[in-house]
């Protein structure tokens, strides 16, 4: 209740703060029809304090002592000059210049873009993308993007994980502000841990990554950023209803304390959802309960000499109640009550960044520290896992320009990596200490513009599997400007956290049967082409790729051998996956962007000594997404169609299990729609949609529902929806400093 006052207290403050100001309106006179003017210069006389006018012509500007005449003024034109004498909003009419000096061109911000200058295949998601759908956490962000698939795990506790290059997201790695996080036990609910409201980009990587950010990146990288806490946004609210009773809260603000140097952020997230909905009729949930409630405060320092700081403070708490409608938390655990799920997950970090570049400009260093502790209680059914893991990461990296022309470039320094992981699994303990010291060094060539060539290699020195070398290396080649290819390759190791990924499949009535650790080993071999062109004179992008992965150690999970348990065992054998795809980006007629995707995937694995196409993995996907934006930005309307390719279903062969449609052993394509309306007002906006527009659900998520303590019962069999259409409702609010 104290953080919530303390909360209160400041936004309410920096809203009376915001209230001694002038507003008005700004007009053009175009041959007398008067119209709304954005984008008008508006200041005060002799001074460099002013703002600019917004889509509908208006404007907000703080008052200034002893200052009474304010300046309107636009290339084309007529500056006008107006005495303020009251508070009274005030209206101003500007006249055409004949003599035009100057043009402006705005272009649309499509909210997606694909690197041509990185050497590393990489798009980049911004707030634009991101308002064009729901985007309550970060696994709901990726609804428009072609590149990443989102599903959920099991049917019940409303773990969710990504896919990258037709593989799971434990092979991506996930990085908020260039900092690994959200691993062993956040690895089922990270994604839901990072509230869309809160951030101002990600950054997706395809194929091997740097080796500055670690070693563990095999099918990419995932980098969130937060919003800024010297940012213009003085004030953001976001509040979300949808129809199945999910409530959400969003709020940050950024307070200047020490002229523009020292600045804080302060962020809050609440979200509940209590309604008890079965919509199949099985007697589980369709979702599960869940209350969540999330803090953060950031801090960043300036000093325009060269100098940055960056600090932040989070804490989270999250608690999920899930399994049959009938379960209330408390009740005993037994085969004659109903069945329930509960998971209690509490997190803290810590984060430390530091950067300092040299008078010289030649130079820079740079450290990136965070620190976590995470506690997690869980049980599924009648089993227990509880879970305790201490973080700790530093990155210390030393920038070097080894010419004056920025021709070779140097980046090398030393990591280190500790992670104390303690774990109960029905009174069963496993405990892991890992210390992983490292080195690095990357060095980037760059004779032009049209050419860089970026080779990294890094050791490190792991206490349990002993030492190992991370070689990566990218190419990247422009002709001309039209035209842009990439070739990658490298390798990636990642420790193996059997019981922490894959605790979901304890929703399943067989044991699992598993080794405490291992490490995983693969290549990955990437190439990419970018072209543009401009098609009645607008731009068409067409962008191309194919990646292989190959593994040399992998953790499988074993659904099919043994009728009595799940295995989870180090490869025997191959393991492949090779995803190519290709997408046209372009907008068919003004203010109309249309994105056109389709990506295949052969994903291999050995199961019980065959090699054979992984189970509950898409063969493909298809994606139309259309976005139409009203001149001004008043209207913005936003439709999704996502084509989900078949696949093989894991074949079990038990005569308990004999009525599951015959043991089907593929699982049929389906389509999903999405689609959203926005109304954009001065500093606010109110949005509307529905998300699985058709109401398209897997049948049957739970198999034997009806008898969960009996053999039968099985949860993780998840290959489509296991909710239906969702309706939703928000509204944001927005305010700027001047």
């Amino acid at each position: 209740m104290r953080i919530i006052a303390l909360i209160t207290f400041i936004l309410l403050s920096v809203l009376y703060s915001h209230g001694q100001s002038i507003t008005g309106r700004v007009l053009a006179d175009e041959n007398g029809v008067l119209q709304p003017m954005p984008g008008v210069n508006v200041y005060w006389e002799n001074t460099s304090q002013g703002t600019a006018t917004n889509v509908d012509g208006d404007f907000s500007i703080r008052k200034r002592t002893g200052q009474h005449m304010l300046v309107f003024s636009f290339v084309g034109y007529e500056t006008q000059t107006i005495h303020i004498n009251s508070n009274d909003p005030v209206e101003v009419v500007l006249k055409p210049n004949l003599e035009l000096g100057e043009v402006t061109v705005i272009q649309k911000d499509r909210g997606t873009y694909l690197s041509t200058i990185n050497p590393i295949h990489t798009e980049r998601i911004g707030g634009a993308e991101l308002h064009k759908a729901a985007c309550c956490n970060l696994a709901e962000s990726f609804e428009t993007n072609p590149s990443v698939d989102v599903s959920y795990n099991d049917a019940i506790t409303g773990a969710k994980q990504i896919r990258l290059l037709g593989l799971d997201g434990i092979y991506s790695q996930l990085q908020t502000e260039n900092i690994a996080n959200f691993r062993g036990l956040a690895t089922n609910f990270g994604l839901t841990y990072i509230p869309g409201p809160w951030m101002e980009s990600i950054l997706v990587s395809k194929g091997a990554a740097s080796v500055v950010n670690g070693y563990e990146s095999i099918t990419g990288q995932i980098n969130v950023d937060f919003k800024k806490p010297d940012s213009q946004e003085k004030l953001h609210l976001n509040a979300f209803n949808s129809a199945d009773g999910k409530l959400e809260f969003n709020a940050n603000t950024n307070l200047r304390l020490y002229k523009d140097m020292l600045t804080t952020g302060i962020f809050f997230h609440a979200e509940n959802l209590s309604n008890r909905i079965d919509h199949n009729g099985d007697g589980f949930l369709d979702h599960p309960l869940n209350t969540q409630v999330h803090f953060f405060n950031a801090w960043k320092y300036n000093n325009h000499k060269g100098l940055m700081l960056h600090s932040g403070l989070r804490y989270l708490m999250d608690d999920r109640q899930g399994g049959q409608a009938a379960f209330r938390k408390g009740m005993v655990r037994n085969a004659q009550n109903p069945y329930g799920t509960g998971i209690e997950n509490r997190l803290a970090e810590a984060i430390f960044k530091a950067g300092y570049v040299f008078p010289s400009q030649s130079s820079a260093i740079a450290l990136l520290a965070n620190a976590v502790r995470h506690n997690m209680t869980s049980f599924y059914g009648l089993h227990d896992y509880d879970g305790d893991e201490t973080r700790f990461s530093a990155n210390l990296v030393w920038t070097q320009d080894l010419d004056d022309h920025g021709h070779h470039v140097l980046n090398s320094g030393a990591s280190f990596y500790y992670n104390s992981f303690d774990e109960i699994l029905n009174r069963q303990n496993m405990y892991r200490d890992e210390a992983v010291p490292g080195i690095f060094s990357e060095y980037t060539f760059k004779p032009s513009d049209k050419l860089t060539l970026m080779t990294g290699i890094r050791a490190d020195f792991h206490s349990i599997f002993g030492s190992f070398v991370t070689p990566r290396m990218h190419f990247r080649y422009q002709p001309d400007p039209r035209w842009t290819f990439r070739l990658s390759t490298g390798k990636g190791y990642r420790t193996a956290n059997v019981l922490a990924e894959n605790s979901f499949l304890l929703t399943n009535y067989r044991n699992l049967v598993f080794e405490p650790t291992m490490q995983e080993e693969a290549w990955n071999y990437g190439f990419n082409f970018i072209q543009s062109y401009q098609l009645f004179g607008r731009d068409l992008q067409i962008s191309a790729e194919i990646y292989r992965t190959d593994f040399i150690n992998q953790l499988v999970v074993d659904r099919e051998t043994d009728p009595d348990n799940i295995v989870i065992a180090p490869l025997e054998g191959d393991s492949y996956a090779t995803s190519w795809q290709v997408d046209i980006r372009y907008p068919v007629v003004r203010n109309l962007d249309l994105t056109v995707a389709w990506r295949q995937n052969d994903v291999k694995q050995t199961i019980g000594g065959v090699l054979t196409e992984k189970p509950l993995t898409s063969r493909y996907k298809g994606l139309i997404t259309m976005n139409y934006t009203t001149n001004l930005k008043k209207w913005m309307f936003d439709y999704t169609v996502q084509f989900n390719g078949g696949g093989r279903l894991p074949l079990v062969h038990s005569d308990a299990l004999h009525f599951m449609n015959n043991q089907n052993t593929e699982f049929p394509a389906y389509t999903v729609m999405n689609a959203q309306v926005t109304r954009y007002f001065r500093k606010w906006s109110i949005y509307a949609g529905s998300e699985n527009l058709t109401d398209y659900m897997q049948m049957h998520p739970v198999l034997g529902a009806d008898n969960p303590f009996s053999p039968g019962f099985d949860a993780t069999r998840i290959w489509g929806p296991v909710s239906g259409r969702r309706i939703y409702a928000g509204i944001r609010f927005t305010l700027d400093y001047n």
